[in-house]
């Protein structure tokens, strides 16, 4: 492809974004039916499968707490101290 023809995707490309932007904020975003249809929808979903978050969140509870862990010592510029503090949690997950 040539410098031409990829600019003419990239144009067709944003051109199609704001298109689909302009329509969602117009027709459904103005929309209180389908607004309160979506709301309904969601929370039927949530409530549908809050045990499948909390058995994923069971499964994962490891690697969550330590990932946390990890954030909190890496914002505080001490990744040593993760180390020294957390072997296992270190050996385990973030070892790359």
């Amino acid at each position: 492809m040539n410098d031409q023809q990829i600019q003419k995707v990239l144009d067709q490309y944003v051109k199609n974004r704001e298109y689909q932007r302009d329509y969602y904020r117009n027709r459904y975003n103005t929309d209180e039916i389908f607004k309160n249809k979506a709301k309904d929808n969601a929370k039927t979903y949530y409530i549908n499968n809050i045990d499948k978050r909390k058995e994923k969140y069971e499964t994962n509870k490891e690697y969550i707490q330590a990932k946390r862990r990890y954030r909190y010592w890496s914002k505080k510029d001490d990744i040593e101290g993760f180390k020294n503090k957390y072997p296992n949690d270190w050996e385990n997950f973030f070892n790359i």
